[in-house]
């Protein structure tokens, strides 16, 4: 039993509050005494699980934050809700120790307006920049649901058909980019969003830059694990680094493993297929190539990772999706599908052939061809206006129409009682057929 130190009323031992006077019960190391000087409670201090603006904050006017999606070296992120478009947003934020930073401010500015030049269905849009409370926020898409890495931590390795269609929308989104010159330089899972609907969208431009404006102080910039052996000396960074970066993020999604950790040597893998049994040839020869420490033995493009993958197809994947193909799509596509050269020069003729005999075969079969008139059919016509004219018809006419109308059925009667070349001779004579069959007039 425990005794209440107010009312002294005696209580079951696990109750937590006195059942007379509601006082909570506890044992005098637990409970403050009288006796015992009474310290200012603290304030407590914001969880960290709110980051530095608790949900229902409003920023610039504009931005309700919902709550923190995430923090790390790079800064916070938060859901919001824009007010004035009325649609979810997440907002990017500097960490709080590098915001007055020039150089950090001038990388996010950059961040925006290179990630503002790609827009594409696989890849995270950013809106704008902006401030509040003296710190710089990028708007960008918000994707409800979680990151590859996540994913791949909860599940391990994908199933191979999920990541077949995962790869070919990496593909495209990458493609996307680079055909604006854009460089990733930090592609990983982390930064590889898939929504609900299964939509996959690359993220964070934090270290894109614009091919060919690189320098050897920042071409180091970037995860370790996931960069290219050149990346790594600090030799450059080109679109063939971003794909050495997509063939690690395709060998963790297809084996559940990454194919280098941070620090390891980098070298040219023979296979994929240690202690992974079932992945299909065509998924391996694609990551071999990707992983190559010459850059030149790489694919030339995300488009040609694509085409080389199980049924792929991005000239098909580019219409499907409403976008206009660019010429590399096309050479990308190559002939895995559709008519070879050789058999679209034959069927280019066939056709040729058949439209010249349809011409042909036409005339000789045209009754107003095989007829001959005596008079053309604008005299005819001229004819024609005369006599509506001699009807009291004067007004000028709003249109015109003429035409020759004529009945086969007598000739096909006829056709099936005589000789159809004499039937057919007499017509190009000029003969008419009268209504008594044996007889014919000119």
């Amino acid at each position: 039993m425990a005794r209440c130190r107010s009312c002294s009323a005696e209580n079951p031992e696990p109750n937590r509050f006195c059942g007379s006077c509601g006082t909570a019960l506890g044992s005098a190391s637990e409970l403050l005494t009288d006796a015992m000087p009474q310290a200012a409670t603290p304030t407590p201090s914001r969880p960290s699980e709110e980051g530095r603006f608790p949900p229902g904050t409003i920023l610039a006017e504009r931005y309700r934050i919902l709550g923190l999606l995430g923090q790390g070296g790079m800064g916070e992120v938060y859901r919001a809700n824009d007010l004035k478009l009325g649609q979810p947003v997440a907002l990017k934020f500097l960490p709080q120790a590098t915001a007055k930073n020039q150089q950090m401010l001038a990388r996010f500015h950059a961040e925006a307006r290179i990630a503002r030049q790609v827009s594409h269905p696989n890849v995270c849009r950013v809106y704008d920049i902006g401030e509040a409370d003296d710190s710089t926020f990028l708007s960008m898409e918000y994707v409800d649901g979680e990151n590859l890495h996540s994913l791949l931590r909860r599940i391990g390795r994908l199933p191979p058909d999920k990541a077949v269609e995962i790869a070919r929308k990496l593909c495209a989104g990458l493609a996307a980019a680079h055909d604006k010159g854009v460089l990733h330089r930090d592609l990983k899972p982390a930064n590889i969003m898939i929504d609900g609907r299964g939509q996959v969208l690359i993220a964070d431009f934090g270290l894109a830059a614009l091919a060919g404006q690189l320098d050897g102080t920042n071409v180091r910039e970037g995860t370790p694990a996931y960069m290219a052996p050149e990346q790594l000396a600090g030799k450059e960074a080109s679109v063939r680094s971003d794909l050495y970066a997509l063939g690690l993020v395709l060998h963790e999604m297809f084996t559940g493993k990454r194919a280098f950790e941070n620090g390891s040597e980098r070298i040219t893998p023979a296979s994929v297929t240690s202690g992974v049994k079932d992945i299909d040839p065509l998924v391996e020869r694609v990551i071999v190539r990707c992983l190559n420490v010459d850059p030149r033995s790489r694919p030339a493009s995300a488009l040609a990772v694509a085409a080389a993958l199980p049924g792929g197809d991005p000239l098909a994947a580019a219409l499907a999706a409403g976008d206009t193909p660019t010429p590399g799509m096309v050479a990308a596509s190559g002939d895995t599908e559709g008519f070879s050269v050789r058999a679209a020069v034959i069927w280019l003729a066939l056709i040729l052939v058949g439209l010249a005999a349809a011409v042909v075969l036409g005339t000789k079969a045209n009754v107003l061809r095989q007829t001959p008139f005596e008079n053309s059919p604008d005299v005819l016509a001229k004819k024609a206006r005369d006599l509506i004219q001699s009807f009291g018809y004067a007004a000028p006419p709003a249109d015109r129409a003429y035409g020759f109308l004529f009945d086969l059925d007598y000739e096909k009667y006829a056709e099936r009682r005589e000789n159809v070349a004499a039937i057919r001779d007499r017509l190009a004579r000029g003969h008419r057929f009268c209504v008594d069959s044996k007889t014919n007039s000119k």
